[in-house]
């Protein structure tokens, strides 16, 4: 008897053994690994690049951000730009950066002796669903337009005049010019919405070039006495574009 319920116990034992091995248990889940960082449009690459660009206001009005009226191509001075760019977007973020560019602007297109402008700067973007938020930040050198140098008269009520020159206040050589400190070099801020559909950029934005500019003032009494005082100061002058690019490689 007490063999027949040993045998019938180590029955039961490897039939439950065989069962068990057949059967799957689940493992615990395992934590999925952290996506890589998207770096805003997802994928490298250089595009070249060509834009229109506009800036609009009046200097001597505010000495902050300039003022702007309702009319895109008209207010108290106007400037508009043409510029080429190569830009390059990195594989992944470098120390928050994903990419830089280099360009050449010509401001005032009329002109074929000032507004020569190079830059170059680097930038940060986060992608948003159909396109990127990008902010970013440089340095411009070269030759400013003409369209910056000009004088506001002021005529008093007791005969005496005064006026004001104002100018980009030049800090810089220019190679070739002939002059010296005939050039200028300022910051810039820049912030854009961007589209990179296959191999095309599309970006509109605006840029904040922060320049320091000369104030010259002069005032003629009506004895001829000339009393004049000089100042320089920054001035943040906005400048809205827009970008169309090709990607290169």
């Amino acid at each position: 008897m007490t063999t027949r319920r040993l045998a019938m116990t180590l029955s039961i034992l490897l039939a439950c053994s065989t069962v068990a091995a057949g059967q799957d248990f689940p493992y615990p889940a395992q934590p999925a690994p952290p996506a890589p960082i998207d770096g805003g449009g997802g994928h490298g690459g250089t595009y070249f690049k060509l834009g229109l660009a506009h800036w609009q206001g009046d200097v001597f009005s505010s000495r902050a951000l300039t003022h702007w009226n309702g009319n895109l191509f008209g207010s108290d001075y106007d400037l508009t730009s043409l510029d080429v760019e190569v830009e390059t977007y990195f594989d992944h973020p470098i120390l928050f950066l994903t990419g830089w560019s280099i360009g050449y602007r010509k401001d005032a297109i009329n002109n074929a002796d000032s507004g020569h402008m190079l830059y170059g700067g680097a930038f940060t973007s986060v992608n948003i669903k159909a396109f990127e938020l990008r902010a970013g930040a440089g340095l411009e050198w070269g030759i400013p337009s003409l369209n910056f140098d000009t004088t506001e008269f002021d005529y008093r009520s007791d005969g005496a005049l005064r006026y004001t020159h104002i100018y980009p206040a030049k800090n810089v050589d220019v190679p070739g010019v002939g002059t010296t400190k005939d050039g200028v070099h300022y910051p810039f801020l820049e912030a854009s919405v961007v589209q990179r559909p296959g191999a095309l950029l599309l970006e509109a934005g605006m840029r904040v070039n922060i320049v320091r500019f000369q104030f010259d003032s002069y005032e003629v009494g009506l004895d001829d006495r000339i009393a004049y005082g000089f100042s320089d100061e920054r001035v943040l002058m906005p400048m809205l574009f827009v970008n169309v690019g090709l990607k290169l490689f």
